[in-house]
């Protein structure tokens, strides 16, 4: 039966990325005041991944590995 909420017709699931040897996952950031609002990543323990220069949260695209 073909069906959109069918699990197996969703195909291979992908591997988690890595950030300085730790796995992070996508999660949603929005912060209007300083006009944020991308698919970004955090660590397990919900910790959002940011870049140590700007202080700025990294888009999970751009991390790699």
């Amino acid at each position: 039966m073909s069906s959109k909420n069918n699990p197996e017709m969703r195909g291979e699931v992908t591997e988690l990325r890595k950030y300085k040897g730790k796995e992070v996952k996508p999660v949603r950031i929005i912060d209007r005041e300083n006009g944020i609002n991308f698919i970004g990543a955090a660590f397990e323990d919900g910790k959002i991944v940011t870049d140590d220069n700007t202080k700025r949260p990294i888009p999970y695209q751009q991390i790699y590995g």
